[in-house]
């Protein structure tokens, strides 16, 4: 089953960074899947097993935009005393883009926009995890487009 979804890249620079500083912390404290480095993005908008058109791909390579982001922090789905999913915060006006990419899809937003770098898929929580431990550092780059990934849970693609 295909699972596309829409990102920006980081730098290779910075995935390490970031994995060097929230994966010894949380590992004291969570038992889970983390995801491995090179595969670290923020994840923007989740398309699902859906069938990706030319316009699609037309859209995103002419979708262009400038923003300094900065990840810091961090939280969970559904919650951080019962997460599920454990992401770094992302902070930078990503939002007007979000809201063009749902516009030209056609698709509804029901749900707030938590740009996000998914950190760990949980499975069992060991410590408390204090969410002041992760304010301590910030991770800044440039962002300048979107790209379209494919992940099949075991393999994940750059298609654009």
């Amino acid at each position: 089953m295909n699972r596309y979804f829409i990102a920006i890249e980081i730098p290779e620079e910075t995935k390490k960074e970031i994995a060097s500083f929230f994966y010894p912390l949380l590992t004291r404290k969570v038992e889970g899947k983390f995801v491995s480095v090179e595969k670290l993005h923020i994840t923007v908008l989740f398309l699902g097993n859906v069938e990706i058109k030319q316009e699609l791909l037309d859209y995103l390579k002419g979708l262009k935009f400038s923003e300094e982001l900065k990840v810091k922090g961090i939280g969970a789905f559904p919650s951080i005393q019962t997460p599920k999913t454990i992401y770094a915060k992302v902070h930078g006006n990503i939002k007007t883009q979000f809201e063009k990419l749902h516009s030209f899809l056609g698709i509804k937003n029901e749900t707030e926009f938590t740009p996000h770098v998914t950190i760990c898929r949980a499975k069992k929580i060991t410590g408390r995890i204090d969410k002041t431990e992760f304010e301590s550092k910030e991770f800044n780059f440039a962002a300048s487009s979107f790209h379209l990934f494919n992940s099949d849970f075991v393999n994940y693609y750059k298609i654009l």
